[in-house]
């Protein structure tokens, strides 16, 4: 009976600490900042490109998890007078091997000349996003 309490005690410290480490690996963690001006010039001989729209980025912050997970709060401003619905396909995000991607499938309504902060989840990745981007 002592034998089967302390393997069942003993199992679940394990699982309780194997847990604990999935939670550290599965949160994320802001990556290093790369100036947002900055030009990059990898090929395109898709033509990938965002969709054209009247949403600008303010700015945005890229996280990462130990599973390359890819997810970004991106601050965008809508530069039109009119309300306008922000759909993921008008923005993209640049990663290290010169993949476009857009984030996964989001909706938002804006007012005109609204500005609002959102966090947008992308594919996994073991390259990093440089930059996050919309056309006008």
């Amino acid at each position: 009976m002592k034998q089967n309490i302390a393997l069942t005690l003993t199992a679940l410290f394990f699982s309780s600490a194997l847990a604990a480490n999935n939670y550290e690996r599965d949160a994320l963690t802001i990556d290093k900042s790369v100036h947002q001006d900055i030009e990059f010039q990898f090929p395109n001989d898709d033509n990938i490109f965002p969709e054209v729209s009247d949403f600008e980025v303010v700015n945005y912050v890229t996280m990462s998890n130990e599973f390359g997970e890819r997810k970004v709060t991106i601050t965008i401003h809508n530069s039109s007078t009119g309300n306008r619905i922000f759909v993921s396909d008008q923005v993209m995000a640049l990663y290290a091997n010169g993949q476009r991607v857009s984030p996964f499938e989001e909706k938002v309504s804006f007012k005109g000349k609204e500005t609002q902060t959102l966090t947008l989840t992308f594919n996994s990745s073991k390259f990093p996003i440089l930059k996050v981007y919309t056309r006008n």
